[in-house]
């Protein structure tokens, strides 16, 4: 089945692709409006790179057709070639040309982009764009004289130059150092709202989404299976990739009597406002040739709460106030945002986050068998 990302009549950029190679296959369907910040979300593995050289004329697709403005550029027997695609890709890596200066460097997507400038012309518009993205006055150093930050700042700035109608972002911040990668990030949002550019991220930091995009759509196995703002797919997560970007448990099952059963049959019992609405809701369907109702299929729910929300006990723990209790064994101890992270067995597996002392003072190791409790009223409930 062809995933779908919103159809808009006002699109800047359309595309619907389809490609297989090996065992692989990316079937996606995607717009993009103008002056919109599109962020693609996936873990690795799941197309995200594929579609950006898709639609980037770096790749062709076995079959599908990409259309910028109205004019097609992919299609069966056309394939405009990516110098003409007025769609600019900037990844990981700046690959400027080592030979040339910095301002060399975005003089030359002035000449041969959308400006065609003249030398002169191109010279004085890359100093500008040199002074906009924080590099005035270091416009004759080569890039092997520019620190990584400052190189992928020349990137953009030879990006956005070239005048393309569509940024490609693959993973821009992905080999900056912490300190560098904010700046870098806040001046893409800049650039990119100042400019009116489309554009399309690939990342895998939530962080990126939540300041550049308008939009973000989730890529897992070649199909895109959520989309929306970034708030209201993180609070409904539909997979694990997604939860853990979003920093929670994700529990999908089966409703039953207001809680969910989770596939090795735990029971997540759910705030009072979610568990009505965990109801049956599917209508009993005809069996074929019986005239009579058979049992509706169950509606698949999930549940969702913080790793924090968790509390670890060696012993079973009894509570007077409604908790989910169960027992697992310590799968992995692992850093935390917040302290440290316990990955515990089971299916789905749960995270708990505790302070460095907790698990010291608890003598966690991998291997423990510890018994877990969550307060009902601590976990959210949603229909899939």
């Amino acid at each position: 089945m062809t995933a779908t990302l919103r159809q808009d009549v006002t699109a800047l950029l359309a595309a619907n692709l389809q490609l297989t190679r090996g065992g692989f296959t990316l079937d996606v369907q995607l717009t993009l409006a103008p002056g919109e910040v599109l962020a693609l979300l996936g873990p690795n593995g799941s197309g995200k790179s594929t579609v950006l050289d898709l639609l980037a004329g770096l790749a062709t697709p076995d079959t599908g057709t990409v259309t910028l403005g109205g004019a097609t550029l992919t299609a069966p027997g056309r394939l405009v070639a990516p110098e003409n695609r007025a769609i600019g890709l900037l990844g990981q890596e700046p690959l400027l040309f080592p030979h040339l200066s910095a301002r060399a460097n975005v003089a030359f997507a002035l000449r041969v982009g959308e400006a065609q400038l003249n030398a002169a012309s191109a010279r004085v518009q890359a100093d500008r764009w040199l002074d906009r993205v924080g590099l005035a006055g270091l416009g004759s150093n080569l890039p092997g004289a520019l620190s990584g930050g400052q190189q992928q700042r020349v990137a953009l700035a030879r990006a956005l130059a070239a005048g393309p109608r569509v940024l490609l972002l693959d993973e821009p911040m992905a080999a900056l150092d912490a300190e560098t990668a904010p700046f870098i990030r806040q001046l893409i949002r800049e650039q990119l709202a100042e400019t009116g550019t489309s554009a399309i991220i690939v990342t895998h930091d939530i962080v990126d989404a939540v300041v550049l995009a308008d939009r973000v759509a989730v890529l897992h196995h070649g199909a895109l299976i959520d989309e929306g703002t970034t708030a209201a797919v993180l609070a409904a997560p539909q997979n694990p990739f997604v939860a853990a970007l979003a920093g929670v448990n994700l529990v999908v099952g089966t409703a039953q009597d207001g809680a969910v059963v989770a596939p090795d049959g735990r029971t997540f019992w759910v705030r009072p406002a979610d568990a009505a609405a965990l109801s049956p809701a599917t209508p009993a369907r005809e069996a074929p040739g019986s005239g009579t109702p058979a049992p509706a299929a169950p509606a698949p729910v999930a549940a969702v709460f913080r790793p924090a929300s968790v509390v670890v006990h060696t012993e079973r723990p009894h509570h007077a106030s409604p908790r989910n209790v169960w027992s697992a064994r310590v799968r992995s101890i692992e850093p935390g945002t917040g302290g440290v992270r316990l990955r515990t067995s089971g299916d789905p597996e749960v995270i708990a986050e505790l302070t460095p002392a907790a698990v010291a003072d608890l003598g966690l190791q991998v291997g423990s068998t510890v018994w877990l409790s969550v307060k009902a009223t601590d976990v959210s409930a949603y229909r899939r």
